[in-house]
């Protein structure tokens, strides 16, 4: 497949890369009934160190990203959220407190509140969402629509986007928590960040030779994330290495999905 990826992808690229910022703030531990400290103080650090850790990052080796949030970390510390808009990142919603709860008929009323958040404070207006817990229902996408978004970054049963009906206005870009989402590594696989490393150049280059499509998703957060320095350091030299690559592109989610929209003879339908 790689001898067409140049044709699908912009600037005749054989890879592209969405950089992809959970910032996972407090909001988690409020939403399961937690203080927020000690222990518990892991999304307070993303706040603290990790989102300007990155948006410096991001800023140095001029690379664009995309930061999914949730509705109450934004309403609790806006001036951080407003920086981030006013640095010119693309903000995605990812639920209000990081919900991993079935939410039933209440999901309306919060996609719609965070998504109000959002454009309230920081003057942007999400097209994208990230399901925080992986779930999803039969309200989700009808209201993502209504409001306006054209992309769902929450199912992982792809290797490349496709288009979740057959109008074609609303594109899955799907995400590899497997191997390319820090957070599960570092929780489960108890993973070293130097074979983090090692997982993620090996990846790039298979992906490269096959649909050529890397979204990375990076948690800003201590404990199980990419916030700490060490870490840090891990993700700024695979992205370093990235760029010195001639045929790979970077962009946002939200222009990967304008993309897709405006090709898509590129892209399959659901089935």
């Amino acid at each position: 497949m790689n001898n067409t990826n140049e044709f699908r992808w912009p600037d005749g690229a054989r890879t592209v890369v969405a950089v992809t910022i959970h910032v996972d703030g407090p909001s988690v531990q409020i939403g399961r009934g937690e203080n927020g400290l000690g222990r518990s103080s892991r999304g307070r650090y993303a706040i603290r160190r990790g989102v300007p850790r990155y948006l410096e990052m991001m800023s140095r080796l001029n690379i664009p990203a995309t930061f999914f949030v949730c509705g109450y970390d934004v309403e609790t510390f806006p001036d951080l959220y407003r920086q981030i808009a006013t640095k010119g990142y693309e903000l995605a919603a990812h639920g209000y407190h990081h919900e991993n709860w079935d939410l039933g008929d209440t999901e309306p009323a919060l996609l719609e509140q965070t998504h109000r958040i959002i454009v309230e404070i920081t003057g942007q207006s999400p097209v994208g969402w990230c399901s925080p817990s992986g779930r999803k229902s039969a309200y989700t996408l009808p209201v993502l629509q209504r409001l306006g978004y054209i992309y769902d970054a929450s199912e992982k049963d792809r290797d490349e986007p496709y288009f979740s009906d057959d109008k074609k206005n609303f594109v899955i870009l799907p995400n590899n928590t497997v191997s390319l989402d820090d957070f599960p590594v570092y929780e489960s696989g108890r993973a070293l960040a130097s074979e983090l490393l090692d997982m993620w150049r090996s990846e790039y280059h298979a992906i490269s030779q096959s649909e050529g499509y890397l979204q990375l998703t990076i948690h800003p957060m201590a404990g199980d994330g990419s916030g700490p320095p060490s870490r840090a350091a891990v993700v700024e030299t695979f992205l370093t290495e990235l760029k010195a690559e001639p045929d790979v592109h970077f962009l946002n989610m939200r222009d990967l999905a304008r993309h897709c929209l405006n090709n898509p003879h590129h892209w399959a339908q659901a089935t």
